[in-house]
């Protein structure tokens, strides 16, 4: 069975549906039918017999009063996916107004088996609406349309399916073919849209028709409301409320200019006829309520055909009112009606639906409704009248204030207000208050981002000045009047600030503004406050980083302290931008760099970072820099960083810059410093493991960390780096220095040498040199030396983490002989007497995971059960599913 291209869902059901299932026992019976169904001759058309079963569809047209059978007739062809239905399909025969009839073939989907026909998730119908030709042309059933109805194509929100309805009049009925659409209902209603109408005198579909979408029961049970001329002008709404949004027609397409604030221009409704059932719906605001409506109805320049409504709806969401005008408003130049609504209504949409309608000047007729295809039903203009009409944007601007329900639907008519709305807003702010200014930023948020960025900027300035203050009465704090002071020993912790709800704001605004942003943060980061330009240089590095760089170079000329330090932390951030490549290419070229200060032209160099390697010219901004007379030491001490970047990157000037300071420096903090930054530096590997043996402690030291961290990023060490590591170990007066040689050669692989000294450090006095002297032993698996870490891991008198240690040291080398000890470590975790069994149990835990014994369920099964502690349960239970480090013997 072929596919159908449609993607099925349920429809959904209103008013247009409930016409058609009323409709569904016009002229016949609703059950499937097997039987051939006759439609006998009518004034002017042949009669129609008409045959569907799962075979398919046959009809024949019989010229001759007579007996009519569809045998011998035209099998007319239906898509592959639907003739697997036409078992459950039926035949509702339609007498049209006029006499004439038709045949509705219906095949449902609903309910059907996919192996029985029905495309898989299919919920619509099939539809073929057929009828007998006219006396005299011809004998072809006409085949007056087919399709899907009910299933709707295109994404959630957009959907549109076909329709079918059968509309009964006070003698036959109408049939229409029309779509229903989700971005074209009556305030949530289904309508009826693009419909063509079944023309009895051609027996063809005629599109432009209209229909009513409202049921005749809701139009029944609407509210009246009679219209009244007013002879002046009510005074102007100072926003207009409704904004047109849907049509479901209008000559030229130009249904908003029924709303549009200028009486000159028109919907007029673009169906033939009276346009019974044409419709606007507008978008409205559901804070606010509405009393009533203003009305123009003739446009002063008139539209050919146009002609004035005499009855129409007012329809909401949940209500319906039936307005009618008391005269012929196409005669009436210039007039004006006010509707008054019997209680005020509140909603998100409202829709204006045409009814009957006055005939224009010889269009005949009389005062009935208009019978002339040409006629265009007018409305120009249609006002919300609420309550705070005749007031300006600044008086709803004042009511604000407050945040209450007054204020809110004050708000919603300046959030549809436009620039004017926008800038009243903006101009009363400061008068507001809190709940007032919240509300007002709702408002402020409908501009552009060009409108809104000057407000939004100056309040990121003002919000940051204001957390940069300390609050009333903190220096005070822990007095009698206070809080009471904190336990002795214990600083007293300040409870974190409020956010301020208007700085947040000011930042996630201008964060979606982006770019368009850029000019008022860089005046800010250039020529604002301390605070201010501190958080503008944030939001600037964010959002414009290519523009940020320029502006923080020039903003950090003369900054001093805590501000120069952020300024110099958004300036990194914007550097490392891609977006900022070209920029920074820019600001690093010699001449230019050289016009700024030399403390700006290093904050650019280390505020590129890793990246300095890959900008074009940061070799040769380095080296001007560099080589620039004697430097001084805060200069040589921050060039290293970006040395060691430029060195990983293979620039030969900037490795032999790091070398000379690693080796030759003359103050030992820059000798630190290179020697900190060149782990990552292969060809500095020789010079890091002579810095190892430096005259000052703390250079030894970052020597030593940095070559831990190089072998520990698998980098190849020079010959003889395990010996030299070994000699810090054994004679070096400093324990940190020690512990940082038992570190660095447990990183590097295993070597006769090195493993020795680990073994001597167990018998240094230093607790800490002696648990990374373990760590190193396991980590080379130094089963040669097992005997000496097992009698560190028994020694009842040994440093308890340096025993813990040991434990694990003993599990990484797989020392299958000490499960049963680390077995009885663990157990008696479960009911510890003090810290010592819970460490030394949770280091037998982990050491029991890697060596994994055959039988370690049964072993741990005991701390399984629901009284072991959480924590050590979940220890026992991560062993237990640990992968095996050993190999079981």
């Amino acid at each position: 069975m072929s596919r159908s291209p449609f993607r099925f869902r349920r429809p959904r059901l209103g008013a247009a549906a409930g016409v058609i299932a009323a409709s569904a026992a016009v002229g016949g019976s609703a059950a499937a039918q097997a039987a051939p169904v006759v439609l006998p001759q009518a004034a002017g058309q042949q009669a129609l017999a008409v045959r569907v079963d799962p075979g398919g569809v046959t009809a024949r047209a019989c010229p001759a009063a007579g007996a009519c059978a569809p045998d011998g007739g035209k099998v007319l062809a239906v898509p592959s996916e639907v003739a697997p239905l036409l078992g459950g399909a039926r035949v509702v025969p339609v007498t049209l107004a006029d006499g004439k009839r038709l045949a509705k073939i219906e095949a449902p989907a609903a309910g059907k088996p996919a192996g029985a026909g029905a495309p898989e998730g299919a919920s619509g119908s099939w539809v073929m609406l057929l009828a007998a030709p006219l006396a005299g042309k011809g004998t072809e059933p006409l085949v007056l349309w087919s399709g899907w109805t009910g299933v709707a194509t295109g994404e959630h929100g957009e959907g549109r399916s076909d329709a079918v309805v059968v509309e009964p009049l006070g003698s036959g009925s109408r049939v229409l073919v029309g779509q229903l659409r989700d971005d074209v209902t009556l305030c949530g209603r289904p309508a009826l849209v693009g419909a063509s109408e079944v023309d009895p005198r051609t027996m063809t579909l005629l599109k432009g028709a209209s229909f009513q979408n409202l049921s005749a029961e809701e139009r029944r049970a609407a509210g009246k409301v009679v219209a009244e001329r007013r002879d002046a002008d009510a005074a102007a709404a100072a926003f207009r409320l409704l904004r047109p949004t849907a049509a479901s027609s209008a000559v030229g397409k130009r249904f908003a200019e029924i709303a549009d604030g200028d009486p000159r221009t028109a919907w007029s409704e673009g169906k033939a006829g009276a346009g019974r059932g044409e419709f606007v719906s507008f978008s409205s605001a559901d804070e606010v309520g509405i009393t009533g409506f203003g009305l123009r109805i003739k446009p002063p320049d008139g539209v050919e055909g146009g002609a004035a409504p005499r009855t129409f709806f007012v329809a909401t969401p949940d209500r319906l009112f039936q307005v009618s005008l008391p005269e012929d408003a196409w005669l009436k130049e210039s007039a004006g009606y006010e509707v008054k609504l019997p209680e005020e209504i509140k909603a998100s949409c409202i829709a204006v639906v045409l009814d009957d309608a006055y005939a224009p000047a010889g269009a005949g007729g009389g005062r009935g409704a208009p019978a002339t295809p040409e006629v265009r039903v007018t409305i120009a203009e249609v006002t919300a009248r609420t309550a705070f009409d005749g007031q300006g944007p600044a008086a709803l601007v004042g009511a604000l204030a407050g945040g209450g329900e007054r204020s809110r639907a004050s708000a919603a008519l300046l959030a549809r207000g436009g620039p004017e709305a926008v800038e009243a807003a903006i101009a009363g702010y400061d008068r507001l208050d809190p709940a007032g200014r919240q509300l007002a930023r709702g408002v402020i948020d409908t501009a552009p981002c060009a409108v809104q960025i000057p407000f939004l900027t100056a309040r990121l300035a003002s919000g940051a000045a204001s957390a940069a203050q300390p609050a009333p009465g903190a220096a005070s704090a822990g007095r009698a009047s206070g809080p009471a002071p904190a336990a002795p020993g214990r600083a007293a912790r300040a409870a974190p600030p409020e956010p301020d709800p208007e700085l947040h704001h000011a930042r996630d605004r201008i964060r979606r503004c982006g770019r368009a942003a850029a000019p008022a943060l860089a005046e800010i980061v250039r020529a604002g406050a301390a605070a201010a330009r501190v958080a503008a240089a944030r939001e600037l590095a964010l959002v414009a980083p290519a523009e940020a760089i320029p502006a923080l170079l020039d903003a950090l000329a003369g900054a001093r302290g805590a501000p120069r330090r952020e300024l110099r932390a958004a300036l990194a951030l914007a550097a490392r931008s891609e977006r900022a490549a070209s920029a920074v290419e820019e600001e690093v070229q010699i001449e230019r760099l050289r016009a700024r200060p030399e403390d700006a032209q290093l904050d650019l160099l280390r505020a590129l970072g890793p990246a300095l390697g890959r900008v074009k010219g940061g070799g040769a901004a380095f080296q001007a820099l560099a080589s620039a007379g004697s430097a001084p030491f805060e200069r040589r001490y921050l060039l290293q960083a970006p040395a060691a970047a430029l060195a990983r990157a293979g620039e030969a000037p900037a490795a032999a810059y790091l070398k000379a300071s690693l080796r030759k420096d003359a103050d030992a903090h820059v000798r630190l410093r290179a020697a900190e930054v060149a782990a990552d530096v292969p060809s500095l590997a020789q010079d890091l493991l002579a810095a190892a043996s430096d005259p000052d402690a703390r250079v030894r030291e970052a020597a030593i960390v940095a070559l831990a961290r190089a072998a520990s990023a698998g980098a190849k060490l020079p010959a003889g780096a395990a010996e030299a590591l070994a000699a810090r170990l054994t004679s070096d007066p400093w324990t940190f220095i020690r512990g940082g040689a038992a570190l660095a050669i447990g990183a590097m692989p295993a070597t006769p040498a090195g493993d020795r000294a680990l073994v001597g450090a167990l018998a240094d006095s230093s607790p800490e040199v002696r648990r990374h002297a373990l760590d190193g032993l396991g980590a080379h698996r130094a089963t040669a030396h097992i005997e000496a870490v097992r009698d560190r891991a028994e020694d009842k008198e040994e440093d308890l983490e340096v025993r813990a240690r040991a434990i694990l040291a003993l599990g990484a080398m797989c020392d299958a002989s000490s499960v049963d000890l680390w077995t009885r470590l663990a157990l008696r975790a479960k009911a510890p007497i003090g810290e010592h069994d819970q460490r030394l149990g949770s280091a037998a835990l982990a050491a029991l995971g890697s060596v994994h014994p055959a039988d370690l369920p049964a072993r741990l099964r005991p701390l399984l059960d629901k009284d072991t502690p959480h924590g050590l349960r979940e220890a026992a239970r991560a062993a237990l599913s640990a992968a095996p480090q050993c190999r079981r013997r």
